[in-house]
């Protein structure tokens, strides 16, 4: 075989393993729904916080989104290393996961996937693939939504639901880098539909912090820039705090 038919050959499967791995994340934001949707909305009293290893991990993950977003290869370098830390440290999370009541094999599960993703991530930084880092950095920040599951269900059963904004907002990010307009829809679509049903259970929460979701959702719907997407994923992050 030539160097130039390898090469065609290795690019392909590149190609080909990026697809798949896209196509196996289709169906997360559905599968989130329905979860979230069969939900009670009794609170359950708080066992435990959720730990910082896991909490670190998402912070990093979403500092690597940032950095893809932008094209910034310095920074998401940094933060790539440090989501690598936070990954390692979430090894020590074992046995308070299985306390809060998470299935052992979904752990192990998800520090598998982690660590798969990792890799994905350094490869994409590698040749600086903007679109392809944005994806790693989406399903590292979802490996860290796995791993905080049993302990946010735990603390307020209201969380999973702001999990899943969380969720349809990166894949609206997401989409927005890909020019995937029909993932764009899918993705605010079901946002709003959440949204909709989450918002009419938060009468006690301050109403600065609706408003804000509110007003960013509204802004979205009328331009698609990544500094408004931003601005909604910030404003359901601080909906986040007051919920945990």
């Amino acid at each position: 075989m030539t160097g130039r038919a390898m090469k065609a050959t290795s690019n392909a499967g590149v190609v080909v393993m990026r697809r798949r791995l896209l196509a196996g994340t289709a169906a997360l934001p559905l599968v989130a729904l329905a979860a979230t949707f069969g939900l009670s909305t009794r609170a359950r009293a708080a066992t435990g916080a959720i730990p910082s290893a896991v909490r670190d991990l998402d912070m990093t993950a979403m500092a690597l989104f940032d950095a893809a977003e932008g094209g910034r290869w310095a920074v998401a370098r940094q933060a790539l290393e440090r989501a690598r830390t936070a990954a390692e440290a979430t090894g020590a999370v074992e046995s308070a996961y299985v306390g809060a009541g998470g299935q052992i094999n979904n752990f192990f599960q998800a520090r598998n996937n982690l660590t798969g993703d990792l890799i994905e991530a350094k490869t994409a930084l590698s040749v600086k693939d903007r679109r392809w880092l944005v994806s790693s950095a989406d399903r590292i920040a979802a490996r860290a939504g796995e791993l905080s599951q049993p302990f946010a269900e735990q603390t307020n059963v209201l969380i999973p639901r702001v999990e899943a904004l969380l969720f349809l907002a990166r894949r609206m990010r997401r989409a927005l880098v890909w020019q995937d307009d029909i993932g764009f829809r899918v993705a605010q679509d079901d946002f709003k539909r959440l949204w909709q049903v989450l918002r009419d259970e938060l009468d006690k929460e301050p109403p600065s912090k609706v408003r804000a979701l509110d007003d960013a959702l509204s802004r979205v719907s009328v331009s698609r820039s990544s500094t408004d997407l931003k601005k909604l994923y910030t404003a359901v992050e601080g909906l986040r705090e007051l919920v945990r």
